[in-house]
């Protein structure tokens, strides 16, 4: 059935159309969905990772109830905020409803996202925890002290094994170094020119930064011949310069070759050295007497990890004598180098005399550009002076790493207190037309709202699986994790690895018991080139599709009914701003020469306003800017209370006081039969030429084209100003530019067609699964 014409001038919408006020539990929390389905349905999977891992409702219960508990304990409960860093991961599942449990709301941030970005959203949101995994520890660890309200890093997912005692294999590390020392090559056997290198290092550069470390060295021990510790000397390198001035020199290494030719080395310049065999934790025990200076140089990116740094400073600094000093020298700043090894930020020096009282100063030293060659000249070094010995304190705050060991020790029983409906669940960040990240403040009771009426309009229960494979950071994950897990129902998680490879999703569709399918139509639309030209096999599981978040190509649903005949596709729209979803369309018989799916009506309690720019309803068939009110609309935008304001607005036509209604910026139109279509969004609407155009009608056009299974339009900037592209992955074979214009001249005007069209395997997306036109945009 096509969709009806508008009418010309139109009738007021009907009243009834938005009539969809029902009573829900509006006092339940996401955490009280979750734990009476775990009751109910406690031996039914939960979660089912890409390794066939299975996690039980129960357990679920059991596990996100015992790290509720670490995080009350480690004071975090209503009106905290923890971030979520990490991959679609088991125990990401088990800190999201822990998160909730305690009172807490999350914040999930990507791994993909720039360093700058992830620090200024966790300053921003006074971030007190973040939760991550084994494969993101190390950079949270780099990025952790640049934020001052950070206190706690948990990673449940690892154990007692984890600390560095357990990992450091001894052996293979003195090994290694003895075969680098032992390099006939006296730069190699200094650690240079390991690496292929566009430019290696020469004699003189190697010169210079031994110069360099020596005299920064005995500048910042301020005495005429110090007495000198060095931990990992290497081949000597350093003692060569240092050696002959000092007046005691003790060289520390792992490795018995480095340690004998550290002392020839220094011999042969004219100093004497002292070689002690050792790990660099175990000096305390093995090194006797006070020293001026300690220095570590080409050392600490060597170290297995920063709680290791930390011990071995402690132990250091009880080593140096009054006004002692101990010298880190060629550290690699996470911001500012890609080295591989340890990075240390510089934030975590700054704060050692809070965490180590007895270090009194630190004094950060940049290089400048032109000191030293290659990488040397990204590096930095750190002077940390000691408090004299009589004023020297026990260590201060350290927070340690809390782990999956730590969570053993908890109790399994739900808390006796937890959040309120009207609490805080989540914040979801979303791009700014600005180019500030937008935090969207969500509570729970808007989220249940949404999760009762879907399950139930949809028949979601304990025999339902879905495929996750969206990112924590796109708002559709709410309803995947939670929404499911409410239905008594199972997640499977999709790897990494897998979403890079389309025929691995295929594989999963057709021979696991995945009955949901969630996302973005981009990568539906993606996923189904690849499922069109296979053989079918076993594809009666899959029952329903649920697609949102941008245009739906006229020809998808019907492409996916026929690869997947049980399925049931269902078109949603709405905003992070309005819980995920707040109306739906279940796409039945489509008519070719429709425009686009329509959006179809307002679910439960959520009202649609069609208005004009004077914020007049505009009659049935009129286009005009899209309003959404009710029980959906989110609290706003995180600290930020103008643009809150500017996209929150009072709803005049609401039953009770202090109701609010988004401008979502997308401009729709009702349909005669109480059906809103899409018309596309304010910021999709380009010039070119002079011309007013809606990429999103182009991009429609594009795919019903004969030989195009997925399409997007774009509009570059050149020195001439903007022009129009289109960016196409075909069904088989590119097709001649011809052909392409020929097909889209009898649906569009002249100037709306592209100048240019670009053949592509597959379109990207970003991690959110939608287009990603900023990639497109590159490639042009």
């Amino acid at each position: 059935m096509s969709a009806p014409p508008a009418t010309a001038g139109g009738s007021a919408p009907r009243p009834e159309w938005n009539d969809t006020g029902r009573v829900f539990r509006d006092r339940a929390t996401l955490c009280d969905l979750v734990a009476e389905a775990a009751a109910a349905h406690p031996d039914r999977p939960a979660v089912v990772t890409a390794d066939k891992n299975v996690l039980t409702h129960r357990e679920l219960d059991m596990q996100s109830n015992q790290l509720a508990r670490l995080l009350r304990e480690l004071g975090l409960g209503r009106g905290s905020t923890v971030a979520l860093y990490g991959g679609r991961e088991s125990t990401a599942l088990v800190g999201l409803i822990a998160v909730l449990k305690c009172g807490a709301s999350y914040v999930p941030l990507d791994p993909t996202w720039p360093r700058a970005r992830v620090v200024g959203l966790l300053r921003q949101m006074d971030v007190a925890a973040v939760l991550t995994d084994r494969a993101h520890l190390g950079s949270v660890q780099e990025f952790r002290w640049q934020v001052p309200t950070l206190r706690h890093v948990v990673c449940p997912d690892i154990g007692e094994e984890h600390s560095w005692s357990a990992t450091l294999q001894r052996e293979r590390v003195a090994d290694f170094f003895d075969f680098v020392a032992g390099s006939p090559d006296p730069l190699e056997a200094a650690g240079f020119n390991l690496r292929r290198a566009e430019h290696p290092y020469a004699e003189g550069d190697v010169r210079a930064y031994r110069e360099h470390v020596a005299s920064f060295v005995l500048d910042a021990a301020a005495v005429g011949r110090p007495a000198v510790l060095e931990v990992g000397c290497g081949s000597g390198l350093i003692a060569e310069a240092l050696a002959p001035r000092a007046s005691r020199y003790v060289a520390v290494d792992p490795s018995p070759v480095s340690v004998a030719r550290c002392q020839e080395s220094a011999a042969d310049a004219g100093g004497e050295v002292e070689g002690v065999v050792c790990f660099a934790d175990e000096i305390a025990s093995q090194v006797r007497g006070l020293f001026d200076a300690v220095v570590l140089a080409s050392t600490v990116q060597f170290l297995p990890d920063l709680d290791y740094l930390f011990d071995v400073l402690e132990a250091l600094v009880g080593l140096l004598a009054d006004g002692g000093v101990l010298v880190l020298a060629d550290l690699v700043d996470p911001e500012h180098a890609a080295d591989a090894g340890l990075r240390v930020s510089p934030h975590f020096l700054e704060r050692l005399p809070e965490l180590l009282p007895s270090v009194a100063e630190v004094k950060i030293h940049r290089r400048a550009g032109d000191t030293l060659p290659g990488e040397l000249a990204l590096r930095y070094d750190a002077v940390l002076r000691v408090a004299p010995a009589a004023d020297r304190a026990d260590a201060g705050r350290r927070e340690p790493l809390w782990t999956g060991h730590h969570l053993a020790r908890r109790l399994a029983e739900p808390l006796p207190d937890g959040p309120l409906a009207t609490d805080i669940a989540y914040t979801i960040f979303t791009s700014g037309s600005t180019g500030a990240p937008k935090g969207v403040v969500v509570r729970h009771r808007s989220v249940v709202n949404l999760v009762e009426w879907l399950n139930r309009t949809y028949q979601v229960g304990p025999g339902d699986r879905i495929l996750f494979s969206t990112s924590f950071c796109f708002d559709l994950s709410v309803y995947d994790v939670f929404g499911v897990l409410a239905a008594g129902g199972c997640v499977r998680l999709a790897s990494d690895a897998e979403l890079a490879e389309p025929d691995d999703l295929a594989d999963i569709l057709e021979q696991e018991e995945v009955t949901l399918w969630d996302s973005a139509p981009a990568a539906m639309a993606m996923l189904m080139s690849f499922v069109q030209v296979r053989e079918p096999a076993g594809r009666d599981t899959l029952r329903l599709v649920l697609l949102s978040g941008d245009w739906i190509p006229v020809p998808l649903p019907d492409q996916i009914r026929a690869a997947f005949p049980r399925t049931e596709v269902v078109a949603l729209g709405g905003a992070t701003e309005c819980t995920i979803w707040s109306n739906h369309y279940r796409v039945g018989d489509v008519d070719p020469t429709w425009p686009s799916i329509p959006y179809g009506k307002p679910m439960q309690n959520a009202r649609y306003y069609v208005l004009d720019s004077g914020l007049r309803p505009c009659p049935v068939g009129t286009e005009g800017d899209l309003y959404i009110a009710g029980e959906c609309v989110a609290v706003g935008y995180a600290r930020a209370p103008r643009l809150t304001s500017a996209q929150f607005l009072p709803d005049p036509w609401a039953d009770r006081p202090g109701t609010r209604m988004y401008c979502t910026g997308d401009r729709a139109r009702w349909l005669p039969g109480g059906d809103l279509e899409f018309r596309g969004r304010l910021d999709d609407q380009v010039k070119v030429r002079g011309y007013r155009i809606e990429l999103g009608e182009v991009q429609s056009a594009l795919v019903q084209c004969p030989g195009v299974s997925a399409a997007v339009a774009v509009a570059p900037s050149g020195p001439r100003g903007r022009t129009l592209a289109a960016c196409y992955v075909p069904t088989h074979e590119p097709l001649p530019k011809a052909e392409l214009v020929g097909a889209l001249r009898e649906v569009l005007p002249p100037y709306m067609v592209p100048t240019r069209f670009v053949a592509l395997d597959r379109l990207p997306l970003t991690s959110t699964g939608k287009v990603d036109r900023a990639a497109l945009l590159r490639q042009l």
